[in-house]
């Protein structure tokens, strides 16, 4: 019996081809490094490779920044593919959506696939995968990962893929389980399948935020409008109250700070000098009576005061280190620091109590280029 390979007429390019797992192309999707046994991307026609009919994302958006791009400075990671033969082994009823003379299907990079074609390029690296599924569920499941991973989907698309998969996987939990997330973030995309058109078009035009809206998306339709506002509400007097704070914490610290360099630079009292100096007394002396002789020794300075650490407020003891402690005692200090809490874990944990999820976001991405 001949290969599926003979079957579709494979080029040459995939004869030592090894397929690599869903997960593996998640796990390349996610850090864009090779991992062991995932063969190195190729080069095939834009011609022979069909958009994906089942693809989540339910629209491209505008490609020209993206066409650019490939134009201007290349493909940075290839499109994962598999073989029309083996897509239609797991979506027969997709044959004819796929397009005339495709001898590949897209599932992780279709818009990549699409820009490529609007920037006129020929050609396009990919990665053959034919086991990233064998069933409609298991296909949306790899195009999803891979879209999670790169936060390549709107709020919407992702959640419609991840009520489908639920359907699948039965629960949450399991669902969870399976892309490697938390029950919560299955639950908190979930619900903005509940949201009414109208928050549901604000959602896409970026109108209000997404955070707040999962928030809202449980609620009845009637209350969605009144809970959001009433969230802005809260969040808008937290700013607020917060912005108030911190200029307080400004002020006082501006203010022990002044004190301080006052006492430092204010000239010592010198003898004779004003009605309460020594030679002020003698003055008053009447004839006869014993005379103070002032010493002739310069009195020594007074010492500066210390300032007085705030240690009941870290934001202001912070400020306040901040801005006597020079850089480079800085970094001995930040690695005292970390020295202290002993684990990575326990830094994570600091850092989660004290930094947004955007902020840590940025954080893992900056520590992964220096992998």
């Amino acid at each position: 019996m001949s290969g599926k390979a003979d079957k579709l007429g494979a080029g040459s390019s995939f004869q030592v081809t090894q397929s690599i797992s869903p997960r593996r192309a998640a796990i390349n999707a996610a850090t864009q490094a090779p991992t062991e046994g995932a063969p190195p991307p190729v080069k095939l026609p834009v011609s022979v490779i069909s958009l994906n009919p089942a693809n989540p994302r339910s629209e491209m958006g505008d490609l020209t920044d993206l066409a650019g791009s490939l134009r201007d400075h290349g493909q940075k990671q290839a499109i994962s593919i598999m073989s029309r033969f083996s897509y239609l082994e797991a979506n027969p009823e997709r044959e004819n959506e796929l397009e005339e003379g495709a001898r590949y299907v897209a599932i992780d990079g279709s818009t990549r696939l699409a820009a490529a074609r609007e920037a006129g390029l020929a050609e396009i690296k990919v990665m053959l995968d034919d086991d990233l599924g064998s069933n409609p569920d298991e296909l949306l499941e790899s195009a999803l990962v891979a879209n999670i991973h790169r936060q390549d989907l709107s709020h919407l698309d992702e959640a419609r893929a991840l009520q489908q998969l639920l359907g699948v996987h039965g629960t949450q939990e399991a669902l969870a389980a399976r892309l490697h997330r938390s029950q919560g973030w299955v639950s908190q995309r979930l619900a903005l399948l509940g949201l009414t058109p109208e928050l549901k078009q604000k959602l896409e035009s970026g109108e209000e935020p997404t955070d707040l809206l999962r928030l809202v998306g449980r609620k009845k339709p009637e209350e969605q409008e009144e809970q959001l506002q009433r969230l802005k509400d809260k969040r808008a007097q937290e700013k607020a109250d917060k912005k108030i704070g911190a200029k307080e914490r400004t002020r006082h610290v501006e203010t022990m700070l002044r004190a301080a360099s006052a006492s430092t630079q204010a000239p010592p009292s010198t003898p004779g000098a004003g009605g309460n100096s020594a030679a002020g007394a003698a003055d008053s002396q009447l004839p006869g009576q014993n005379v103070a002789v002032p010493d002739p020794r310069s009195a020594p300075p007074p010492k500066p005061p210390q300032i007085k650490m705030p240690w009941a407020d870290g934001v202001a003891s912070m400020d306040i280190i901040f801005s006597k402690v020079i850089e480079p005692e800085r970094h001995r200090m930040i690695g005292r620091y970390l020295e202290l809490l002993r684990t990575p874990e326990a830094f994570v944990a600091d850092l989660t109590a004290a930094g947004s999820p955007e902020y840590r976001r940025q954080v893992a991405e900056l520590l992964m280029k220096d992998l």
